[in-house]
């Protein structure tokens, strides 16, 4: 039940991610259009500062319009594994580094229309250090409680996937 391509109508980048239009050949051998972003993947980290507490970040999210909390993360950088970046994207957005890493799974947020897949990390045994976000990231650092962490789950103060996936599964098979 596979679907083939057939012809690429439309390819068009952007800075972070692409849009595609492809002709495709149905398993009936009908066509079909389908329409999707193109995305290198990206990681995320829930990085423990302690047994009880959790470090996210805040920023302003343009798409969706509000101030969002999240856990660490970010794109691959072409030739950047995701274990090296991960590594990258906590110091970078956070300060801090982490000596006990493992990966928890991978997934993709909407494979319905794009091709993104987020590699999910945990992070422990924390240092500080200095922050060193990327000129347009205006970031606020915030340490919670697992129990603000439920709490702001719950009353829907975070909303996104990969920080609910990142905590939930935690929560479910490391806790």
């Amino acid at each position: 039940m596979k679907e083939r391509l057939h012809k690429t109508l439309r390819h068009t980048h952007g800075k972070s991610v692409g849009f595609k239009q492809d002709l495709i050949i149905l398993p009936n051998g009908k066509l079909a259009q389908r329409d999707y972003l193109t995305h290198p993947g990206a990681v995320g980290v829930l990085p423990f500062l302690d047994r009880n507490h959790v470090i996210l970040v805040g920023q302003y999210r343009f798409p969706v319009q509000k101030y969002t909390y999240e856990i660490p993360a970010g794109k691959l950088d072409k030739g950047m594994s995701p274990d090296k970046t991960v590594r990258m994207e906590l110091q970078e957005e956070t300060g801090y580094r982490a000596k006990r890493w493992r990966k928890m799974l991978a997934f993709w947020p909407t494979a319905a229309f794009a091709t993104e897949l987020i590699h999910v990390y945990l992070a422990k045994d924390l240092t500080p250090g200095k922050t060193n976000p990327d000129e347009d990231e205006f970031i606020d650092t915030r340490i919670l409680s697992l129990r603000e962490m439920d709490r702001w789950i719950r009353k829907g103060k975070i909303q996104d996937s990969k920080t609910l996936i990142a905590y939930l599964f935690w929560k479910q098979h490391f806790s």
